[in-house]
């Protein structure tokens, strides 16, 4: 049996492909190890039929040069979608490595079979609670939305506006800094205030052994903290995905 598929049809698949398998090679949560290439690459092509129709639409000539030019312009696209993206769900562990230093969990890093390094223990619990509350609450969706919606700011083969870029970029990492800061403050104040009271302890009491209570102490304070704020995270993470759509929106071609 013969398939007689149109040559546009395929030449809009390779270039939705393109723009999706950027998006989902940087992008959380699609970006993680724990997920396998072949995977990725269904999922990527997946995508890419939903939009289909759309892309077919933008088409231009079918020469060889508009076709390569255009799909590395598609793939350098859906990277930057996704390193945005990959900005603003980074806060989640950048308050949790923060925690680490403050709590004294970075003295002892664990190693992660998932991305095959050694990282930070409350960083990566964070990066991995996050990643189940973006699959629960549907946030996912909403990603996948945002990706196709950007069709509509750049358009196949559009030009990245150098100059949007750069300012998403920056307040995409100033955002986030800002709610690791406003994730983990609360945290970092009590581990402060504990170092101030064992300080004084210390000089009050010199014989007792105030590096071996430390530790103890401010491991304890962390773990009873970290409890109470999980139920805050939902909020924050609901709030950092839905600036990180519009921050795709956003993004138009000049």
């Amino acid at each position: 049996m013969d398939l007689d598929i149109p040559e546009a049809t395929l030449a809009a698949l390779l270039l939705a492909t393109a723009r999706t398998a950027g998006f989902v090679l940087v992008a959380p949560p699609f970006n993680s190890k724990a997920i396998p290439a072949p995977v990725k690459g269904a999922m990527s092509v997946a995508l890419a039929l939903v939009v289909l129709t759309q892309v077919e639409a933008q088409l231009g000539d079918l020469s060889t040069g508009y076709l390569v030019v255009t799909a590395l312009t598609e793939v350098v696209i859906g990277v930057a979608l996704g390193f945005v993206v990959q900005l603003f769900f980074s806060a989640v562990q950048l308050a949790g490595d923060i925690l680490d230093v403050t709590g004294g969990f970075s003295l002892q890093p664990a190693y992660d079979p998932l991305s095959m390094s050694t990282t930070s223990t409350i960083g990566r619990l964070q990066n991995l609670l996050a990643t189940a509350l973006l699959f629960t609450s549907g946030g996912h969706l909403m990603l996948v939305r945002g990706l196709f919606t950007s069709y509509e700011g750049l358009p196949l083969g559009a030009v990245l506006p150098g100059d949007q870029i750069g300012e998403t970029v920056v307040h995409a990492m100033s955002t986030m800094f800002l709610a690791a800061v406003q994730i983990a403050g609360p945290l970092v104040a009590v581990l402060l205030l504990a170092d101030v009271a064992l300080g004084l302890v210390s000089r009050a009491s010199p014989q007792m052994n105030i590096f071996a209570l430390g530790f103890p102490v401010k491991i304890m304070l962390t773990m009873v903290m970290l409890g109470l704020t999980f139920p805050l995270l939902p909020t924050a993470l609901d709030s950092l995905l839905e600036t990180a759509t519009r921050a795709m929106l956003a993004l138009e071609a000049g």
